[in-house]
């Protein structure tokens, strides 16, 4: 299967049309098979769940169902619309389909570039083309990175530790990551201060959560590592114990020591108390020079990837030249297309001045040390992402106009720059911030973080510890 179309029509007309797409698929000499979702849930019964507010609900079943067929042998699927349903509710049922098809085909696929899903096709005259084509690249919705997202973290199930185990989001948070099958949460706390929270929160903490508590007997056997780590620093072993009494430090200890796979931390620390830890005792992966950070930039109809909005203050050309990279396999680790741009105010060589040869020096930095990665710059934002604007700057940029991934100069630059996307691109969530460099998955959160922002950080977390 590299085809999906979901026919939109009148009701009256489904038939003819659906009969009219197979048989264009077949004149092109592929195979298609019909998938009809209204047999298997009835359309009273759909009207009456979209009606009853639980349209989402109901794409979930249909999607589970479609994914349980067997596809394998066939290039084309004709999915029927909605029929049975008047005009306000069948739009709904079709939209709907069409936004969870697309998020469910991409989180269960390997490669994001098998499928060519034409939304809501009115028109068989189109297919004969786009048969013709080879399969266009997947432009990940928002929905269909956060599928995905949890999709990856479940197909094989890490322990992630969270030091602030009695934070109520916290909490929450590892439930629903238990419900969702993403990890299996490590809290650290008392356990009757979980139990409470929990039981305030109003949730029920599942079976396999794993609650350890602090104590000193437990800090204990990791202080002779922990001396001999940070022994340059004039470490001691009443020193050490007194750094293990600190929840995040013991989590890092337990990250360190292989009993976890990664660590989640930051609903009531601040980024400096994450990233210390982690930064003396995980320290960076072999032959990578800093740490990093990306935020997931997802929109409505596409995911971006800006790195670094987090970390770096002021960045060297080689250090620039290393968030690239780390920024190129966060992309391909993720499953999203890696065409990576260096961000000035200049294209090309269209402004002059220090910050510009930065960037100019850093773009050759990382081409010298992965000549086979699609990236370019200096490119001014508009000049990476705007089609007509990046021909007409750049015209021979492998990059310009179409820019998946963006590096920003330095941390003003990008913070400044995810959160004018953030707040006033409207619908746009911003999922991050994820590390990048680390030895072992380390993940800060923002003390305003929501539930949901903490089971999506957990899931990052998950997928990383799979490398």
């Amino acid at each position: 299967m590299n085809r999906v179309y979901l026919v939109a029509t009148a009701a009256s007309n489904m038939e003819a049309k659906v009969q009219e797409l197979v048989d264009a698929v077949t004149k092109a000499g592929l195979i298609a098979t019909v998938y009809k979702p209204l047999e298997v849930f009835n359309a009273a019964d759909s009207v009456a769940e979209i009606k009853a507010g639980k349209s989402a609900v109901l794409m979930e079943k249909i999607c589970a169902d479609f994914l349980k067929q067997d596809f394998d042998d066939v290039d084309a699927v004709v999915v029927e619309g909605a029929t049975g349903m008047n005009d306000v509710i069948a739009h709904k049922f079709n939209d709907d389909l069409a936004s969870a098809l697309d998020a469910k085909i991409f989180a269960d696929g390997e490669d994001a570039e098998l499928f060519c899903p034409k939304r809501l096709l009115r028109c068989e005259k189109c297919v004969a083309g786009d048969l013709a084509a080879p399969a266009a690249e997947r432009r990940v919705s928002q929905a269909m990175f956060r599928a995905s997202l949890l999709s990856k973290a479940s197909k094989c199930v890490k322990r992630i530790v969270l030091p602030e185990g009695s934070e109520p989001r916290t909490v929450q948070a590892a439930c629903l990551a238990v419900e969702r099958n993403i990890a299996v949460p490590v809290l650290i706390g008392k356990k009757a201060d979980i139990e409470a929270t929990a039981k305030s929160v109003g949730v029920k903490l599942p079976a396999n959560i794993e609650i350890i508590e602090p104590s000193a007997e437990l800090a204990e056997k990791y202080v002779p590592t922990l001396v001999e780590l940070r022994k340059a620093k004039g470490m001691t072993p009443e020193s050490a114990r007194v750094a293990l009494s600190d929840n995040v430090m013991l989590a890092t200890m337990m990250l360190k020591f292989g009993e976890v796979d990664g660590l989640v931390s930051g609903a009531i620390h601040s980024t400096a108390d994450t990233l210390r830890p982690a930064l003396q005792i995980i320290r960076t992966a072999p032959g990578v020079k800093s740490v990093s950070s990306v935020f997931f930039m997802c929109m409505k109809d596409k995911t971006y990837i800006y790195g670094d909005c987090a970390i770096n203050l002021n960045p060297l050309a080689e250090e620039l030249a290393d968030i690239a990279l780390q920024c190129d396999d966060t992309a391909k680790a993720f499953g999203l297309p890696s065409r990576v741009a260096m961000l000035s105010y200049s294209t090309i060589n269209s402004g002059k001045g220090p910050d510009a040869d930065l960037v100019v020096a850093a773009t050759a930095a990382a081409k010298a040390a992965r000549p086979e990665m699609l990236i370019d710059g200096p490119l001014q934002y508009d000049a990476a992402t705007v089609p007509s604007v990046g021909a007409l700057k750049a015209p021979n940029s492998p990059v310009a106009g179409k820019a998946t991934v963006f590096v920003f100069p330095d941390l003003s630059a990008g913070n400044i720059g995810y959160k004018a996307v953030q707040r006033s691109a409207h619908g746009t969530i911003a999922i991050g911030p994820m590390l990048q460099g680390l030895a072992k998955p380390v993940n800060d959160l923002s003390r305003g973080a929501l539930v949901e922002d903490i089971v999506y950080t957990i899931a990052l977390t998950a997928v990383q510890a799979q490398k």
